[in-house]
């Protein structure tokens, strides 16, 4: 019997399965896509999922100037109740980084920063939804590559999949195959980096590359 472990970066994940519409991104469906890497002999020796809880801050927002406390919008909401879920779902392990609002600054929507430039819109047509404050993990790539590490030198598994777009962990990577795990990779469909790439033994994705959902589910 082979022992598999999942290291999965939830920003990561959760942003793909909801650009592919795969299922409704929970701890219950995630388990499930898990599982479908498995064969017949294979059983999970944990799931290892990498996030940070929702941005503890208020602010203004610079198109409305209106109070936001970011703790309590839809989007924290939504995080909270897929936290709450991974924590009550089986074979899980939840690793919570840091969230910082970077210099307290806000960014523009890509979109509407081109049609600005390209002077199809004034600054006055700008809306609230228009920008968000520039967030950032902390700590999320370093409790992962540890987390690798310790699994492969006690040998506690004998077969990583990494669910992830982040080259950042290439050292852990190597260092569990050097210790004799079989490390697999599933981008979800995208594009791998080369030095990813080169450090794992197979790159595979269990997911469909679109299906229709309803607009719940995929939001």
């Amino acid at each position: 019997m082979s022992k598999v472990v999942f290291m999965i970066d939830g920003w990561f994940m959760r942003k793909r399965i909801y650009s592919l519409k795969t299922f409704h991104y929970d701890g219950p469906n995630i388990r499930k896509y898990c599982c479908n890497h498995l064969r017949k002999e294979d059983q999970i020796y944990r799931i290892f999922y990498y996030d940070t809880e929702p941005l503890d801050k208020k602010g203004h927002n610079p198109i409305t100037k209106k109070p936001v406390d970011f703790k309590k919008t839809p989007v924290a909401e939504a995080q909270y109740k897929l936290l709450d879920s991974i924590k009550r779902t089986p074979n899980f392990a939840l690793r919570l980084g840091k969230t910082v609002w970077r210099n307290n600054s806000w960014v523009l929507d890509p979109i509407k920063f081109d049609a600005l430039l390209s002077k199809k819109i004034t600054v006055d047509e700008l809306v609230e939804r228009d920008v968000r404050p520039l967030i950032q993990q902390k700590a999320v790539d370093m409790k992962m590559g540890l987390d690798i590490a310790s699994i492969a030198t006690k040998r506690l598994a004998d077969t990583l999949i990494v669910i992830s777009g982040d080259a950042d962990i290439v050292p852990a990577l190597k260092l569990a195959r050097q210790e004799g795990m079989i490390v697999g990779l599933d981008p979800l469909w995208n594009p791998v980096q080369p030095e990813l790439s080169e450090h794992v033994d197979f790159i595979s994705t269990r997911a469909n590359k679109k299906q229709n959902l309803s607009a719940e589910e995929g939001s």
